[in-house]
């Protein structure tokens, strides 16, 4: 009889890892659907685009938020969804949106986009974030393909200190010079660069 309990409750728990493990599952249970799209795409305004972004740096910023560590104004509604999921449900969730196709990106405007294209060079961004924004170090977001007004209130969240994580004050030095014009321009470039 004790076998059979016990072989019960191996089951329960087995079930409840492979629950836990379907990312797909847990980011609509979840209500992540409701603001960044089914599959990580088609997000609300100001809102990022998930689908294809980096696994490594998607964990991290879930539990950023889960910490407090980012709470800037525009992450509070966020939060109550984050504090109901466990630190392998967040993995999973980014596993599963790493593996999604991008978000199509529309078109841009040329002359934007090659300015936009030049101050990212310039600014050193591509030390980090890879050439176009595309190909980051292991824990940094992918910026290509991003939601353009997404981008830019980032980018000006960051250079104005509002975004003050410890990554987002490395960057500072990179953005502070930038005006708002020349931020639109950067925003444009990246949300028309592919996200590989």
């Amino acid at each position: 009889m004790m076998r059979w309990i016990l072989a019960g409750v191996m089951m329960v728990l087995a079930a409840g890892t492979a629950e836990a493990a379907d990312g797909k599952a847990l980011f609509a249970a979840k209500g992540c659907t409701a603001c960044h799209g089914a599959e990580g795409r088609k997000a609300l305004a100001a809102t990022p685009h998930l689908a294809g972004q980096n696994a490594v740096y998607l964990t991290r910023q879930m539990n950023e938020i889960a910490e407090g560590l980012r709470a800037a104004p525009a992450l509070k509604p966020m939060k109550p969804f984050i504090d109901k999921t466990a630190a392998e449900e967040r993995k999973a969730m980014a596993d599963w949106l790493a593996a999604q196709p991008p978000a199509d990106s529309g078109t841009g405007d040329a002359a934007k986009i090659a300015r936009g294209e030049e101050l990212f060079d310039e600014q050193g961004c591509i030390g980090c974030h890879g050439a176009n924004g595309a190909k980051p170090l292991s824990d940094y977001p992918v910026l290509a393909g991003q939601r353009k007004d997404y981008l830019a209130a980032q980018i000006k969240a960051i250079r104005d200190e509002v975004r003050s994580t410890r990554r987002a004050r490395l960057m500072v030095a990179n953005v502070r010079t930038l005006k708002d014009a020349q931020v639109d321009d950067v925003a444009e470039f990246l949300s028309q660069s592919k996200r590989k």
